[in-house]
């Protein structure tokens, strides 16, 4: 049972891992190049829900997984952390979904229909300091993932060597 939810947690964190970094360095950067900036914030806004569901999945199979070690082999503080790791992972994620895009997305919307007025502005600088901490979420919860990964392989390597 322990090599199954090893290998769930892995594959999870691996896919969510992947998939954070093929959006963030790859699919975002390509869009914003080859289409006009409504057009592309279009698209990317569309593609959003898909991305955090990937989050909340993998996030989700990665607690499961990584509750084994610490219930069924007492793992103490290596299971501990990996726990607590992907719990802030899935949670900023979570909170990017549910709080920071929708604002993001209401900003965009005000700040477009109140074009040519003073209200424009304030909408923009509210869109801009939300996109900001969207951005921000997203590189902590890649580099949580990534500290995730350093984790998995010294626990691998402490395993096998003994």
């Amino acid at each position: 049972m322990a090599t199954l939810t090893s290998s769930m947690f892995l594959i999870a964190m691996g896919i969510w891992l992947g998939g954070v970094v093929f959006f963030s360095f790859f699919t975002a950067p390509v869009i914003f190049r080859r289409l006009p900036r409504v057009q592309a914030t279009d698209l990317i806004s569309v593609i959003f829900p898909s991305y955090y569901r990937l989050g909340y999945l993998c996030g989700t199979v990665m607690l499961i997984a990584g509750a084994y070690p610490i219930i069924c082999e007492r793992e103490t503080l290596p299971g501990w952390t990996a726990e607590l790791i992907a719990m802030l992972a899935t949670g900023l994620s979570v909170y990017a979904a549910k709080v920071v895009m929708p604002r993001v997305s209401r900003h965009r919307v005000t700040a477009q229909s109140a074009a040519g007025t003073p209200a424009q502005a304030e909408a923009k600088r509210l869109h801009d300091q939300a996109h900001q901490l969207s951005m921000t979420l997203n590189l902590t919860v890649l580099l949580l993932l990534l500290a995730e990964a350093v984790l998995y392989g010294w626990r691998v390597r402490v395993d096998f060597l003994g």
